[in-house]
């Protein structure tokens, strides 16, 4: 039996049953992955894994509704453009790229993650520290980069579909946020951070997200926009986020304010507004959030703690929730690129 369990801005699986990860297919897997093809899959935004008797099944979101998909599969991140995702079965993580299935064979991966339009996947093993592996999905091949940089942990996203944004501390010792070009293999200085570190990164469709913390604790929700590289602040009154999604020009988080209650927030430029009170009592913040094809906010929730029983609940534009699945005991958002 498979179990999942997410974690912040990565979707991470565990197996009950013992058994070794191994690193990505080498060139003697290529061929075995020729004949190993599988069948394509389709997803909307919103998707999602239900525990049911024992196993998690995967069921679409469509037009308001979940329906259970008629394929035995385990989908931790799907990319609406190539189709391409990222699995879990009780052998272990794999990738599927046009069709074709390998493998990820390194042991004790973290933060894996799948590029925008499905070209590269990335993940981190332990060498002497932590140490980010590329590889590409179309020729399963890895992809060497020539960084002069120490990532702080596994704080890092995609940029764009060639291009990753990272936090940590170069060899001449600036602290900030920077950016590798796989296809130019150029790195560069994106955000110098004067004082504190980063406690979170997030690479949305336009923004790069991050909560900078400074030596007194000041917490600061900051966006930097792609197109001008403008920095801006967003929030200084969240002291923790989980995640955070942008739809229709506002933003939704899911952490702590200064209050010290977990919920659901509408962020603007200095301005907080908590849009979950009762309706559920408890929002399971480290399952995440995802948006629906309308930009609906989904979130998972709870009547009350350590209770039996999981729900998913809609935040609507016009500021109405409404509950969408009560079936099940877990649930767990499939992470959708699109």
């Amino acid at each position: 039996m498979v179990l999942i369990k997410r974690k912040y801005w990565s979707v991470i699986a565990f197996i009950v049953l013992p058994l070794c990860l191994f690193g990505c297919s080498t060139a003697s897997n290529k061929a075995d992955a020729a004949s190993n093809v599988t069948e394509g899959i389709s997803l909307n935004s919103g998707a999602m894994l239900k525990s049911e008797e024992g196993k998690y099944n995967l069921y679409n979101y469509d037009d308001g509704q979940y329906s259970k998909m008629d394929i035995d599969k385990i989908i931790l991140t799907y990319d609406k453009e190539s189709s391409n995702y990222i699995g879990i079965n009780d052998s272990g993580e794999y990738f599927v790229s046009k069709g074709n299935k390998y493998d990820i064979k390194d042991n004790d991966i973290r933060g894996l993650k799948l590029s925008k339009e499905g070209k590269y996947i990335s993940y981190f093993i332990q060498d002497n520290g932590l140490k980010l592996k590329i590889y590409n999905t179309f020729n399963n091949t890895e992809k060497k980069i020539n960084s002069n940089v120490t990532i702080s942990g596994t704080l890092y996203d995609w940029y764009d579909k060639d291009t990753l944004v990272y936090y940590g501390v170069s060899n001449d010792g600036i602290n900030g946020l920077f950016t590798y070009d796989l296809k130019e293999h150029k790195e560069e200085l994106l955000y110098k951070i004067n004082e504190g570190f980063l406690a979170y990164l997030k690479g949305t469709e336009n923004d790069v997200l991050f909560l900078q913390i400074t030596l007194e604790n000041k917490r600061t929700i900051m966006v930097i926009d792609k197109n001008t590289k403008n920095v801006n602040k967003l929030s200084s009154t969240m002291d923790e986020i989980k995640d955070i999604v942008k739809s229709n020009d506002k933003y939704y988080a899911i952490g702590k304010c200064k209050d010290n209650v977990e919920s659901l927030y509408e962020l603007k430029p200095d301005y907080v507004k908590r849009v979950v009170y009762d309706f559920p009592s408890i929002i399971e913040v480290e399952k995440g959030l995802a948006l629906d094809e309308n930009g609906d906010v989904l979130f998972i929730g709870a009547q009350k703690r350590g209770s039996v029983g999981q729900q998913i609940y809609k935040y609507s534009s016009d500021g109405t929730i409404s509950r969408i699945e009560d079936t099940g005991t877990d649930y767990t958002f499939v992470e959708y690129i699109k």
